[in-house]
């Protein structure tokens, strides 16, 4: 995998903003580190090593710098890394998997190299920070993506929907069923990027459901189950009702059997009797649905895929029947 590839398409998804020439800059540090890295492999420079690891440390503090900056709407030019560190770090700003890699690059590499001058790296340690820094960038890049498709769907949406009293009177997963409906066939054109990422259409969805049903709790990337490392995309709850919600790019229907069988193992390890395994489309589309039956169990589980996917004939050859 190309890492600075891999980068470089999570910027360019992100719509423009003031994080943008920053992020840019944490793209040219991870690429300069990569180029002191050939060097010294190929002329026997050590040094480059070392300077690959001052180059990642840059890219480092500005990942976290543009990070606050877009996740927390205020400015980090006059504040202390360590302080960023810390407001971040207290105030649960970062997910799980992103606070993980930030501990590992700060203790393993920023940290040594800032404060013990007289060290030098080899090629294997530049190696792993170049590494180790991207992983980091890559998965802050998402959370990034995921807030600003969050915040804009959500004022785009309830500039269009009128304030009502919120009357509940279906089940919550049908409810969801309307609502996810209803974005997948307007709300998905609001993300402008050639190839929508999930980490966008997750933000954007629940930007959508923030506005159009505030009675709802949304939960993103929610852990389930204390002995296991199971995340549900999206954990919806009103009142004592919750649905587990997995998203799916509708290319790849081809996997439509593993996909049901991961949802059926995060539903029993999350106890989790309602759920809805989305196959979303990359462009606007009406969607189809069908519930399916796991099991001889009392659990409700919808399928939605775009419609002329041929959801019910897809379901027959993968030897499951819809739930009359």
């Amino acid at each position: 995998m190309d890492l600075v590839d891999a980068l470089r398409k999570k910027i360019d998804v992100l719509n423009e903003g003031e994080y943008i020439t920053g992020l840019k800059a944490v793209l040219m540090h991870i690429e300069t580190a990569f180029r002191h890295l050939s060097r010294g492999q190929e002329t026997g420079d050590e040094t480059a090593f070392t300077d690959a690891i001052y180059r990642t440390n840059q890219a480092f503090e500005g990942s976290i710098k543009e990070a606050y900056r877009a996740l927390t709407g205020q400015d980090p030019s006059k504040k202390r890394p360590y302080d960023i560190e810390g407001y971040l770090e207290q105030n649960n700003v970062f997910r799980p998997r992103v606070l993980s890699q930030l501990t590992t690059y700060r203790t393993e590499w920023r940290n040594p190299s800032a404060h013990d001058y007289k060290l030098d790296f080899d090629e294997s340690e530049a190696f792993l920070a170049i590494v180790s820094v991207s992983a980091f960038s890559c998965l802050l890049l998402d959370q990034i993506a995921e807030r600003v498709a969050f915040e804009r769907t959500k004022a785009e949406t309830s500039s269009q929907v009128e304030a009502k009293p919120a009357v509940v009177q279906a089940a919550l997963i049908d409810q969801l069923i309307q609502l996810i409906s209803q974005f997948c066939s307007t709300s998905l054109v609001s993300i402008s990027s050639a190839r929508v990422s999930e980490s966008q259409v997750v933000g954007a969805l629940h930007g959508f459901l923030a506005a159009t049903a505030p009675g709802m709790e949304v939960l993103i990337d929610s852990h389930l189950g204390s002995e296991t490392n199971y995340r549900a995309d999206i954990i919806v709850r009103r009142g004592s009702e919750k649905v587990l919600l997995e998203l799916k790019r509708s290319n790849s229907f081809s996997m439509f059997n593993n996909a049901l069988v991961q949802v059926e193992n995060y539903m029993i390890v999350g106890g989790i009797k309602c759920a809805i395994l989305l196959f979303w489309p990359e462009s606007p589309s009406e969607m189809e649905h069908t519930f399916m039956a796991l099991g001889g169990t009392d659990s409700q589980f919808a399928v939605m895929a775009p419609q002329g996917s041929n959801l019910a004939l897809i379901a027959a050859a993968h030897a499951l029947q819809p739930k009359a």
